[in-house]
């Protein structure tokens, strides 16, 4: 993800939970930042993003699943812009969180890390050394 800020960040948030939905698009208006949210099949309507975000709790999918999934999408806008993804879920999930990093998110949060942390998620996100 580039450091030079281009305006509001774009974050594509995939989960099927509304409620995580609500409080990420409502911590998101600090930053400043625009959420689109999708269910783990949607494609997303808008793009390109700096940050794709995967609940691992969604419904009926694996880790390495949506973060498979999150990569496509990632890969699909490559050259317009690069995105970063960051999964998170509950705390005592720990082979779910792990599975998550070894399919290849760039950031591993719990879920409180994401939906009441969120301006230092991003901050970590874009202090990671570029991809190579």
């Amino acid at each position: 993800m580039a450091t030079e800020c281009r305006g509001p960040l774009s974050i594509l948030l995939i989960t099927s939970d509304l409620m995580v939905s609500s409080r990420i698009a409502g911590r998101a208006t600090a930053l400043p930042a625009t959420v689109e949210t999708v269910g783990p099949a949607a494609a997303p309507r808008g793009g390109p993003f700096d940050l794709i975000v995967v609940d691992l709790q969604t419904a009926g999918r694996g880790a390495a699943e949506l973060v498979s999934r999150a990569r496509d999408l990632a890969a699909a806008q490559a050259e317009l812009r690069p995105a970063r993804i960051v999964a998170f879920g509950p705390h005592v999930a720990v082979d779910r969180l792990a599975e998550a990093k070894a399919a290849g998110a760039d950031l591993v949060v719990t879920r409180g890390e994401a939906i009441e942390s969120l301006a230092a998620v991003v901050e970590r996100v874009r202090s990671l050394p570029p991809r190579g």
